[in-house]
């Protein structure tokens, strides 16, 4: 047992921010934490892998990202698409063609670290962080996991092994004071446009993360813009029904993200 002032001045208290992945994230106050848990939803397709991955490449911490959704060579295609802009076709070749010069891409994400186990136990997660432990002598300060259903939980109903695996997750990032991005789904055809409403996760999971984003697409002329909506941030601003979000111009091609140059109406709400 021991005083606030005590806990506040330890390390492994908690609650410092990581470096924000885009300015209009900053100014939405949508920043990542240690021993927190922050939460991606949407529909499938709706870009939750692209921003994850965006939020750790740019991050620069030492991170370890459970894929589940997505296998190596996959991934790497990706990273290789977004750090090195050029479209997934063009990775997937010079991955072919040109090994040397893809690794040289690669080695701009050195700090992230994978596990590529399809359907994890939460044993597997926490043997996945104490071996990086052991490597490392640190714990990561960012750890993925993409994707919340795909951590397997037996004896549990479905919703109820969601909740459960919450749970455990909220222990992994006070225990070993990580920012914990976990990415989930919203319910198909739940009203909500580009972003639904935090009624739309499923399992009634979103009690337990300190931040929830909801996540869309929205097209405008040639242009695609990926669409973030804070609808719970306990350390700033939010909007449970989605209406409010930030936008970021988005290349499905190359699943490279960036700032939006032009401010539209939906980021004036706050305050920009």
């Amino acid at each position: 047992m021991r005083t606030l002032k005590r806990s506040i001045s330890k390390a492994e208290v908690g609650g410092e921010p990581l470096p924000p992945a885009f300015a209009a994230f900053e100014r939405a106050g949508i920043i990542l934490r240690r021993a927190e848990i922050t939460m991606i939803a949407g529909t499938p397709g709706a870009g939750k892998s692209s921003v994850a991955l965006a939020i750790a490449a740019k991050a620069k911490v030492p991170t370890l990202y459970f894929s589940a959704d997505t296998n190596a060579h996959t991934m790497a295609m990706r990273l290789v698409a977004m750090s090195g802009r050029m479209t997934q076709t063009a990775a997937e070749q010079l991955l072919k063609r040109e090994p040397n010069q893809a690794e040289e891409i690669l080695t701009l994400n050195n700090h992230l670290f994978w596990s590529f186990e399809s359907t994890p136990t939460l044993k597997d997660l926490d043997d996945e962080v104490s071996a990086f432990e052991t490597v490392w002598g640190r714990s990561p300060t960012l750890i993925v996991v993409d994707n919340l259903m795909d951590i397997a939980m037996d004896g549990h109903e479905e919703f109820q092994g969601m909740r459960a695996a919450m749970k455990e997750l909220k222990y992994l990032a006070r225990d070993t004071n990580s920012a914990v991005l976990v990415l989930h789904h919203t319910k198909e055809g739940f009203d909500g446009y580009p972003c639904q409403p935090r009624s739309a996760i499923q399992g009634l999971v979103n009690q337990i993360p300190a931040m929830v984003l909801t996540i869309g697409q929205m097209k405008q002329g040639d242009d695609t813009y990926l669409c973030v909506a804070p609808v719970k941030n306990r350390y700033g601003r939010a909007d449970q029904t989605g209406n409010n979000y930030v936008s970021l111009a988005f290349n499905p091609d190359s699943m490279y993200l960036d700032d939006v140059q032009i401010k539209y109406a939906q980021e004036t709400i706050y305050g920009n």
